[in-house]
């Protein structure tokens, strides 16, 4: 499947990243994630984020679909763990595994091999205002805490080494995922 810009991630740059678990502080390959069942990465740009909680929201309603009839693994991925920012988000807005990329290494892989950053001129764009006025109609709220200009995306990835299946790189803040192209790649 194609992806929107940006080549498809090699596995190979992507199993060895190394994750941590918030609730213990272990660490662990993210490969492990997806060795016993396919994943799907949510590659969160700033939990806070009212716009990346309305894109954790939606994808985490089709959970029963996507993780229990499916049987592939949603996880989300932070870059940084700010307070009760992280904890907060998964309680209200994703409710499941969350792991915190110190390196952000997954963030630097989307992006093509490097980070992609939304500055001050992102805020300029009209795209990102007709998301800012969609979002405002959910009533989905949040905060100004924490680095906002790295961009985030999402993976869906093959069980074992067989690869990225679909991977989108956010463009611009509040850019998501067409999300029948992600339930197409979640079905593959």
């Amino acid at each position: 499947m194609s992806t929107e810009e940006t080549p498809i991630t090699p596995i190979q740059d992507l199993e060895n990243i190394t994750l941590t678990d918030l609730k213990d502080n272990s660490t662990f390959k993210a490969g492990s994630l997806w060795q016993d069942s396919p994943a799907l990465l949510l590659v969160v740009r700033r939990p806070g984020c009212q716009l990346c909680r309305e894109e954790s929201i939606k994808i985490a309603s089709y959970r029963d679909l996507i993780s229990d009839k499916m049987g592939v693994k949603m996880v989300a991925v932070v870059h940084e763990n700010l307070d009760n920012e992280v904890e907060e988000f998964n309680k209200g807005y994703w409710n499941g595994l969350l792991y915190y990329d110190k390196e952000k290494s997954f963030f630097t892989n989307i992006g093509g091999g490097k980070i992609q950053y939304g500055g001050i001129t992102s805020f300029l764009k009209p795209s990102v205002w007709f998301n800012i006025r969609q979002n405002a109609k959910t009533g989905i709220t949040g905060n100004f805490k924490g680095d906002g200009s790295v961009l985030g995306g999402i993976y869906i990835i093959h069980q074992g080494s067989k690869g990225v299946e679909y991977q989108y790189r956010e463009k611009v803040w509040g850019d998501h995922a067409p999300f029948d192209k992600v339930l197409t790649a979640v079905k593959n």
